[in-house]
């Protein structure tokens, strides 16, 4: 493949990378912990699917939420994972000896970002949906609404304007 010439450095991790995998797994933790400890108040039935304005679209059976938690673990796992093999990633430069650390600082860096962004995600997203069931409120609060739009927004913006300033502070 294209980058079997990339060298393979192991990256030690920084205070920073530790808390931000931490971090993430334990927000989905927690977001479990809430869906195990609501589980047997939830109707047969629960909200799955919400418009731009938080209402109710569609309805599924509760044990969906489950899978929702699934998926978020599995995504963030997949990426904590591939975090391991940074010579394998997507780079705008050729890959040389001398910037391989630095360069791989960054991406491994930018997907640990991303991580946490997902874990949030899926965490207010359960949240939601149990606070919905219980009929707490009847539609995703707006706080929650504004906060994952923010989410996305910050999740595709936040970590590339990073990496690209950090780079040109570095002049790689």
């Amino acid at each position: 493949m294209f980058y079997e010439n990339r060298p393979k450095i192991t990256l030690e991790k920084s205070t920073l990378d530790i808390f931000l995998d931490v971090f993430s797994f334990g927000i989905l933790l927690l977001a479990l912990l809430y869906t195990i400890l609501n589980y047997s108040q939830l109707p047969e039935q629960v909200p799955m699917h919400f418009n731009h304005s938080g209402k109710i679209t569609r309805y599924g059976d509760k044990s969906s939420i489950w899978f929702l938690n699934l998926i978020g673990f599995a995504t963030v796992y997949g990426l904590f994972y591939l975090n391991k093999f940074p010579h394998i990633f997507n780079y705008a430069q050729k890959i040389t000896t001398e910037n391989a650390k630095k360069l791989y600082v960054e991406a491994t860096r930018l997907i640990r970002f991303l991580n946490v962004s997902i874990a949030l995600l899926f965490a207010i997203i359960s949240f939601e949906i149990v606070q919905v069931s219980l009929d707490k409120t009847e539609s995703i609060s707006r706080f929650s609404n504004y906060l994952l739009m923010g989410i996305v927004i910050l999740m595709t913006i936040g970590p590339l304007r990073y990496v690209v300033l950090s780079l040109i502070k570095k002049k790689i």
